[in-house]
């Protein structure tokens, strides 16, 4: 860590949505590193109050608050909480997000808007409590997304599609904002986690074993979260507009455009694989029937 950086963020306070576990928390402790001061907003209340207290017991200025921003009051409140008690605001991180395991024949709608409310909703509320505090500081508003945000990837539709809807929202936010607010989109692929593999078993019963692994099976080796939640402090530095990791991606992504049909080959190459066998079919095909017959009656 460069002394330049040090004064960067000397006296700067930072919010971190989800900061308490995973990527949120490496970011968090980077922040912490660097002499900034940290306002955390996460769901489990207690988990949030250890972090808070090892970074206190470090010397950080840090404070947490309980609160589901998912939800557009709380959301509000939680923000100008944490703006009320340190003063102003610096950058917001908003990290919060859910990924899942679905095949696309079967997701219902239900399953997509879950995926919007906790990946799109969460950071429109939080960005629209904290944006005209942040522009009065020329500062950094941080999405969070992911590869997915980029590409489409087997058994990760509602996934995939909730993250493409969170970058065009953070595009957007470029093109409208105050020229004083700096906006980042971070679009990494697989996190290093203790629990990776293990974490979509169920949701992925009757599916193919790759949807159960990090990235779903995609075969890119997993992102070191220290180094990646580093890169996002260099990028808030700089200013940068996206951050791609791995970065080599961006040719893919580049070629995908060029050529939908060259992009996808890309894809299968890295390990998307295409489902075969549609799970539970025939009570899926009895559900649907009974849900058109229904509707069917309603109207008449």
């Amino acid at each position: 860590m460069t002394n330049s950086a040090t004064k960067f963020w000397k006296d700067k306070v930072a919010i971190v949505t989800g900061g308490s576990s995973g990527l949120g928390l490496e970011i968090v402790r980077q922040f912490a590193a660097r002499g900034a001061r940290i306002g955390i907003i996460a769901r489990n209340s207690q988990r949030l109050m250890e972090v808070v207290e090892q970074l206190q017991t470090s010397g950080c200025q840090a404070y947490g608050i309980s609160a589901d921003v998912c939800d557009m009051v709380e959301a509000a409140q939680a923000i100008e909480q944490l703006i009320d008690r340190f003063g102003h605001l610096d950058v917001l991180v908003n990290n919060v997000g859910v990924s899942s395991r679905h095949d696309i024949r079967t997701a219902t709608a239900d399953d997509y808007v879950d995926a919007f409310r906790t990946n799109v909703v969460s950071a429109i509320n939080c960005t629209q409590a904290a944006a005209d505090q942040i522009r009065k500081q020329g500062g950094s508003i941080v999405n969070i997304a992911s590869l997915a945000a980029k590409t489409a990837w087997p058994f990760m539709a509602p996934y995939s599609t909730s993250k493409s809807a969170l970058a065009a929202y953070t595009h957007q936010l470029r093109m409208e904002l105050d020229p004083a607010i700096h906006v980042l989109l971070v679009c990494p692929g697989p996190i290093q986690r203790d629990d990776a593999g293990q974490r979509y078993i169920t949701q992925s019963q009757g599916l193919s074993p790759l949807a159960a692994k990090p990235g779903a099976g995609v075969k890119l080796r997993g992102l070191n979260p220290e180094r990646l939640a580093t890169d996002i402090l260099r990028c808030i530095e700089r200013r940068k507009s996206e951050l791609v990791r791995p970065n080599w991606a961006r040719l893919a992504f580049a070629l995908g455009q060029i050529s939908p049909r060259l992009g996808d080959w890309l894809l299968r190459k890295f390990g998307a694989s295409r489902p075969t066998n549609l799970p539970n079919s025939d009570s899926k095909s009895e559900t649907l029937t009974r849900s058109k017959v229904t509707a069917k009656q309603t109207v008449s």
